[in-house]
């Protein structure tokens, strides 16, 4: 078995090199480069199919959060990778959830330093001074308010810091413990009037003694959020008007800033808006008279008609006519046939209308408003590789500074009849460019290695897919004929000169066999495709 096995690679071995002696220079050129590139193409394949992929863990973080995630994951033997600027982290994606569990158990949190557990459990306390505990118990309770703050939807961190004085013997001199809370908002979101007002009710119901009119909120940007909570904090009528004037302020503002971003820039606009509300309860009564409107309110209409005889005294006047002894016939009657009398009576009503009104509370009697935008930053890249090197300034124009004018008016439903104000003003902002930049560059850094994988693996796939068609299956049909149809094949284009040069030798009865004609037809029908393939190489030679 195993002699069989030694001749098989002794004639392979020699059928090899019978094959490649053949060949002339530049076939052997040909078949190094191919073989070079399947050698290339087969370590390409390799190294992309065990490159390690990253997912991202963590983004938008502190750089003290990231170092201390680092740590507890080079600790548990977790390779990390840190993102650009140190605000992001990436473990192998395999190993996302490990990580995650990990990070639980270690008991890190994110922006909101170290709580009660991290500082109490498992730690005795012995021969710690009063003034160790107290600032361990100060450290802990600005954390565990700071990750309860981070609870919030709009919060993405929090920073609290306490300032707890010592309790005093007289009560004169006893000081009010007051509070700091820098919030670091959701991108794109603001916080509203009442979300502020509960982290002041939620950091005074935590600490003793602390009251919501000496809590400080202060966003990001450094803008004082808590302003007017000891107004609010008074109760009453006065506490609901202003809290409903702020929430409508900061919904106007709101539509402006939701208006304006997508042509200015996310978080390169900044609204403000103050409205003059009609809190004052009024009733008004009017009646409006109309002359020309006047109707017929009454209409009395009287006919009186008479029919009969009267007398007619007639004698010497005096009191003797005038006798009752006097006689009839001393008197002359007279007839009268018919007596009509007639009368009309008409009132007139003016037309009134009587008006009731009573506008609701709460109205807008004036509206101003003032917007902030930053102008344009037209990028300036690098001629020799296209890559964005900065971004250069530039104002709105006139023309485009109308239209978002209207825009805002339209936003915020100007009116000129109460006496509205708006003013529009382009400034350049101081964060705005570094910002812009830096997240345009991580942006355009990401899409290209996107597109660069996207070129990788399709340039990978093409090539592979050309040498299997082009190259592997033509070497594998010319390998798969018989090695004597093959010399057969080899030898057949031979000059007339080098049919000459060659000694002519007898062959044997079983050399002889078939004629080469009938051998090449047999060839032919049994593998056309390699047939096909000697023919077009002899086809190039001739060329």
């Amino acid at each position: 078995m195993a002699e069989d096995s030694g001749n098989v690679i002794r004639d392979l071995r020699t059928q090899f090199q019978s094959f490649f002696n053949s060949l002339s220079v530049g076939r052997k050129v040909i078949l190094f480069a191919v073989l070079g590139s399947v050698l290339l193409g087969m370590v390409t394949l390799i190294y992309v199919a065990n490159r390690q992929s990253w997912t991202p863990l963590y983004s938008n973080i502190s750089n003290e959060d990231a170092g201390a995630i680092k740590e507890k994951l080079d600790k548990n033997q977790i390779p990390v990778l840190v993102g650009p600027g140190g605000r992001s982290l990436l473990v192998p994606t395999g190993r996302a959830d490990e990580a995650r569990i990990v990070l639980a158990q270690e008991r890190v949190s994110l922006g909101g330093g170290v709580g009660f557990m991290d500082l109490f459990v498992g730690q005795s306390g012995i021969g710690e001074t009063e003034f160790a505990q107290q600032v361990k118990y100060r450290i802990a309770l600005e954390g565990e308010l700071a990750r309860l703050i981070g609870k919030i939807d709009s919060i993405r961190s929090a920073k609290v810091t306490l300032a707890l004085p010592k309790k005093s013997v007289f009560l004169d001199e006893e000081q009010a413990p007051t509070a700091s809370v820098v919030v670091d908002p959701v991108t794109g979101r603001q916080l509203s009037r009442a979300e502020v007002l509960t982290i002041a009710h939620l950091v005074a119901n935590s600490v003793e003694r602390l009251t919501k009119e000496h809590v400080a909120v202060v966003d990001s940007s450094g803008r004082l959020l808590s302003q007017g909570i000891a107004d609010e904090a008074g109760g009453g009528g006065v506490t609901e008007q202003f809290a409903y004037r702020r929430s409508v302020e900061d919904s106007l503002e709101a539509k402006v800033i939701n208006q304006l971003e997508p042509v200015v820039g996310k978080d390169r606009v900044r609204a403000r808006v103050s409205l003059d509300l009609q809190f004052d309860r009024m009733k008004t009564n009017e009646e409006i008279f109309d002359p020309d409107g006047a109707v017929v309110r009454s209409e009395q209409n009287s006919n009186e008609n008479s029919t009969g005889t009267r007398s007619i005294p007639v004698g010497i006047p005096g009191v003797t006519s005038n006798l009752p002894e006097t006689q009839a016939g001393a008197s002359e009657v007279a007839n009268v046939s018919q007596i009509n009398r007639a009368s009309q009576t008409r009132n007139f009503e003016t037309s009134v209308r009587r008006v009731v009104s009573e506008p609701a509370v709460g109205t807008i009697k004036r509206l101003s408003v003032s917007v902030l935008i930053d102008g344009k930053y037209k990028p300036v890249t690098d001629p020799q590789s296209g890559q964005i090197l900065t971004r250069q300034y530039e104002e709105w124009t006139t023309a485009e500074k109308q239209e978002i004018e209207r825009l805002v008016k339209a936003a915020v439903g100007y009116n000129d009849k109460r006496g509205d104000s708006l003013e529009v003003v382009n400034m350049r902002f101081s964060k705005a460019v570094e910002e812009d930049v830096t997240r345009q560059l991580e942006q355009t850094a990401r899409n290209r290695e996107f597109f660069l994988d996207i070129l990788r693996y399709t340039f990978l796939g093409v090539g592979l897919l050309a040498l299997i068609m082009f190259v592997i299956r033509p070497m594998v049909q010319r390998l798969s004929a018989k090695p004597e149809d093959l010399d057969l094949l080899m030898g057949l284009p031979a000059t007339i000169g080098e049919l000459e040069g060659e000694e002519l030798e007898i062959p044997t009865e079983r050399e002889v066999g078939l004629p080469p004609r009938d051998k090449i037809l047999d060839l032919a029908r049994s593998d056309p495709l390699a047939t096909a393939s000697m023919i077009r190489a002899w086809l190039r030679e001739k060329r």
